[in-house]
């Protein structure tokens, strides 16, 4: 990674979103991302475009499962999908895959 910290893939899972179709969700555990840990938001966001290149796009053409939403989400620690942790601290990109590239949506 960009950062130098390792990550740990944790979960890959598959949303139905209603009106735009599956999104691909990628959480990875990213300890670096701690306070402390040296890993700030700018590196983690570098971590996460890259991450998206390397897992995001394969994962989101499987035949099976395509998407065309990639969402990376980086946690410190596990936290549980759809719940709060007010001890993690977690970083979260939404892509969408475009020509088998990833395109930062801006909200």
């Amino acid at each position: 990674m960009p950062s130098g910290q390792p990550l740990v893939l944790w979960q890959v899972l598959w949303e139905r979103v209603e009106g735009q179709g599956t999104q691909a969700v990628l959480r990875f555990i990213a300890p670096g991302i701690a306070p402390g840990g040296g890993v700030g938001i700018d590196a983690a966001q570098a971590d996460m475009d890259r991450l998206c290149q390397t897992h995001g796009v394969p994962v989101a053409a499987l035949g099976y499962a395509r998407s065309d939403t990639v969402v990376l989400d980086l946690m410190d620690r596990p936290v549980p999908r759809g719940e709060t942790d007010r001890e993690a601290t977690r970083y979260v990109s939404v892509y969408s895959i475009l020509d088998g590239a990833c395109v930062p949506e801006n909200f």
